[in-house]
């Protein structure tokens, strides 16, 4: 590779260069498409695991879970497999609703899930200042900017939480989400198939 480097580098006559070109630069080409063949190859893997997935969210979010309801089942063991349904809950709060949902939850006395985040840029040999107060920054001539917010988790939890309790929430500002997926519980030997299901398609049904 420094052979090459060091002829582009010089005033080499096209005979030098030709010789490299003859010797070398069929091994370089290969390596080139190789590479490019494994950039095509990594897109097409990744093309393929991101369909996966989306497949096996449908299947375990919407497929498994109808048909197991139109059954009347809430759980079923296939092949040593546990399956079982569970509700699950997503939200977010968007920008544009941002001040609504803060507003809110402050009302209702729950203003502790959201959380302050102050920061305050610095000039050389303030560091002994960074533990102050926002009124004692501002004092100190400082500008700090401060940032509210609730951690995801924390909202999915709180949210999934008072649904729960029947406690009053509003979908739309919290941009709540509420759907049931099967949960399953892989058996410890995957090979073992002597579970006999039972009483629906091939399975025990725990409903």
């Amino acid at each position: 590779m420094s052979d090459i480097f060091s002829l582009i580098d010089e005033e080499v006559d096209a005979q030098k260069f030709d010789k490299v070109d003859g010797e070398k630069g069929s091994a370089l080409s290969t390596l080139i498409r190789q590479s490019m063949k494994i950039d095509e190859d990594i897109a097409t893997t990744e093309q393929h695991l991101k369909d996966l997935k989306f497949r096996k969210k449908k299947v375990n979010e919407e497929d498994i879970p109808s048909l197991m309801q139109e059954m009347g089942m809430d759980g079923i063991t296939v092949d040593g497999n546990k399956v079982t349904l569970r509700q699950f809950v997503h939200a977010r709060i968007s920008e544009e609703k941002r001040d609504e949902a803060f507003a809110w939850i402050r009302s209702i006395g729950e203003g502790d899930i959201i959380k302050n985040d102050v920061t305050v840029s610095f000039n050389a040999g303030q560091d002994n200042v960074a533990g102050a107060v926002v009124d004692d920054l501002k004092s100190k001539g400082l500008d700090p900017a401060q940032k509210t917010h609730v951690h995801p988790m924390k909202l999915k939890a709180w949210v999934k939480d008072r649904i729960e309790k029947g406690q009053e929430i509003d979908f739309d500002t919290f941009g709540v989400f509420v759907g049931t997926e099967a949960k399953i519980s892989r058996s410890e030997d995957h090979g073992n198939r002597s579970s006999k299901c039972k009483d629906h398609c091939g399975g025990k049904s725990n409903g």
